[in-house]
């Protein structure tokens, strides 16, 4: 479904690097074009053990000046970033009423940045549906998908978190790879759907609309407005910047204008769609509980047969995903590409080495949150999260060997010798891999009914 993400992709990841170079890349209007009084530049997150933690920044903080010079965009921080010629720059933020100052080591700050406007004034007409809490890269829930469905979740008062849907989906055991350089892989709808488990977990059933061509977008309109006027948000791609998943939480002037939250929000509070979606997702709440154990059950089912299949259309899933990976960044003649082509290639070698990591970090995580439910599985359930953390430690332990298009000056720093370094790591990743499928077979046979 998400082929089409390449060359749009390009920017999908203007607020998921935590890098102070990377922010420097967004593709934002001029600074002068904004109105300075009412924008502001917010800290989102703080990247452990970053200059930016050290000093003491904080999320909710706002940026006020960099090396002595006011700033509200992104585009000016970076110009000043790139002006500093000493060794430490002075920072003012604002945090509350409070203005305070840090001095850092110039470069890598190691914050999460956005650009916020003032919050909008809807219309009279307007049917919203309050209370939804934000989408932000931040906050580490990279997957767009789960976490818009774990809002709804919050929403309908289901205490079931962002790791809990991860597990439930197959999303913590899932890696695919498409026939090429693709960086849609880790979407949770494409290849094997996990997100329709992850909804599925949570009692709750789906209607999925695709409209590519925007040939029915007023049988879509009505139906997303039925959905917001019965108090559920809509699940939606596309609404804001690029194609990922986002919420659609209400509409104004009569369904032509979608009031939402997604990961590119330029506000703190709800924002105005940009796009009319292409695909939603409607869901509806079905009676009885939710069965946990249940779900943990069917989670490690949906994790063995990731492992046994080759393909889910075209794409490479497990073992076979990591295979076809390290063969392309063996055999593929990186040199003969176009830069377009080329950042593609490093743009999405880098989001699914980066996502594979993360993701099995949360699969740890879930693992060991079941395993005292399941006595006769639990050493081997153990074992499963041990490997996963492993994997993790293996892949985010190196230096930086899978840069994004914006973390290089030019093509040929990402150079032979990383990709040959990437591909020890993702030898070592896939005999992993295997050892956790091996796994996986035996706590089947013994929570299996």
């Amino acid at each position: 479904m998400l082929k089409n993400k390449i060359g749009i992709f390009v920017k999908i990841l203007t607020f998921i690097i935590i890098t102070f170079s990377f922010l420097v890349a967004l593709e934002t209007k001029e600074c002068e074009k904004k109105s300075d009084k009412d924008q502001r530049l917010i800290i989102t997150g703080v990247v452990p053990g970053s200059s930016g933690e050290i000093a003491g920044m904080k999320p909710g903080d706002v940026i006020v000046s960099y090396s002595g010079k006011e700033v509200c965009c992104i585009e000016k921080l970076g110009m000043l970033k790139d002006e500093v010629v000493t060794d430490s720059v002075e920072v003012v933020i604002k945090r509350d009423e409070n203005i305070i100052s840090f001095t850092i080591p110039k470069g890598i700050i190691g914050i999460y940045l956005k650009e916020l406007l003032p919050d909008i004034e809807f219309e009279k007409d307007a049917v919203i549906i309050e209370g939804i809490g934000r989408l932000d890269w931040g906050t580490g829930e990279s997957s767009s998908f789960i976490a818009a469905l774990t809002r709804i979740a919050e929403y309908l008062g289901i205490q079931k978190d962002y790791t809990y849907l991860m597990g439930t989906s197959g999303a913590v055991f899932r890696v695919q790879f498409y026939e090429d350089w693709c960086p849609s892989a880790p979407d949770a709808t494409v290849g094997f759907d996990c997100g329709a488990a992850s909804v599925k977990s949570l009692n709750l059933n789906q209607e999925s609309i695709f409209d590519k061509e925007s040939e029915n977008k007023e049988k879509i309109q009505q139906k997303i407005m039925a959905a917001i006027d019965k108090n559920m948000p809509v699940i939606a791609i596309d609404l804001i910047e690029i194609p990922e998943w986002g919420l659609i939480i209400g509409y104004q002037k009569n369904g032509e204008e979608l009031i939402v939250r997604t990961y590119f929000d330029r506000r703190e509070g709800y924002d105005i769609a940009e796009k009319f979606p292409w695909a939603v997702i409607i869901v509806n709440q079905e009676k009885g509980n939710i069965d946990d154990n249940g779900n943990f059950v069917q989670s490690l089912k949906i994790a063995q047969d990731l492992y046994e299949t080759k393909k889910y259309k075209a794409y490479y899933s497990g073992t076979a995903a990591i295979e076809y990976w390290i063969k392309k960044l063996k055999e593929d003649k990186f040199e003969s590409f176009d830069d377009e082509k080329f950042n593609d290639i490093m743009l999405t070698n880098a989001w699914i080495f980066e996502r594979l990591a993360d993701d099995r970090m949360v699969g740890a995580e879930y693992l060991k949150s079941f395993a005292t439910q399941f006595a006769q599985g639990e050493d081997d359930i153990i074992k499963l999260a041990s490997i996963y953390e492993t994997e993790n430690k293996l892949m985010t332990s190196a230096e930086k060997i899978a840069p994004y298009p914006f973390q290089v000056e030019k093509r040929d720093d990402w150079t032979d010798e990383m990709r040959n370094t990437e591909i020890e790591i993702l030898t070592k990743v896939l005999e992993k891999e295997k050892e956790a499928y091996l796994v996986i077979k035996e706590i089947n046979k013994k929570i299996q009914d």
